[in-house]
């Protein structure tokens, strides 16, 4: 997963990058999770789950392939360091979570109460997660950036989102699973997993 040595093929990670990129990145989960907060309350019924679930879906665009944008993976050390990105903008957020969100009761603490009380039973599977969507985003723009070419991550990122549509609708319409956004997160995660591979596919040398 290498490509020729030129500008646009070089890994970018530089502190700058991996460390301002995953502030950034908190912040902007911050920001769609007060988003959806606000839906939640601001409406109800099919309506109501369209709107968090294309959220929900804008939001896996966003993280899967956010990172990947801003350190330009061509190696496996690009797509490292992309994952990196990703689990520091999940720790990111969960300072802004913790410092901010949770005084404001901005949401409900399901998850704390699940865990009687805490959240540290799930916020590392949520650091996990989120370099998951990270390290697969990385992956699927390396594979598009062999033979030098000069991929476009969020292209990419909409490429998965639309298989991630088809997904869920299939998923929804058959009554495999419910129409939730919880699904739509599901499919997201299915679609990029597939992207993968089919990326490897696409772009062969």
């Amino acid at each position: 997963m290498t490509t020729a040595a030129e500008p646009m093929a070089v890994d970018r990670a530089d502190v700058r990058t991996i460390v301002g990129g995953g502030v950034k990145l908190g912040i902007l989960t911050a920001v769609g999770v007060v988003a959806f907060a606000l839906l939640v309350r601001a409406m109800s019924g099919n309506t109501e789950t369209l709107v968090l679930s294309l959220l929900v879906l804008a939001g896996g665009v966003v993280f899967g392939y956010l990172p990947a944008l801003w350190t330009r993976p061509r190696s496996a050390d690009g797509i490292a360091w992309c994952t990196l990105l990703g689990l520091l903008g999940a720790v990111a957020f969960t300072v802004l979570d913790v410092v901010l969100l949770r005084p404001l009761s901005v949401y409900h603490w399901t998850w704390d109460a699940i865990g009687g009380g805490s959240g540290f039973w799930y916020i590392p599977v949520w650091w996990m997660g989120s370099a998951f969507l990270a390290w697969l985003g990385g992956m699927v723009v390396a594979y598009a950036a062999q033979g030098g070419r000069d991929p476009q991550p969020l292209v990419q990122g909409v490429q998965t989102g639309g298989i991630a549509v088809i997904l869920f609708w299939i998923i929804a319409g058959l009554e495999i699973a419910p129409f939730h956004p919880a699904v739509a997160a599901l499919a997201f995660a299915i679609a990029l997993a597939l992207h993968v591979p089919l990326s490897a596919v696409m772009h062969r040398r």
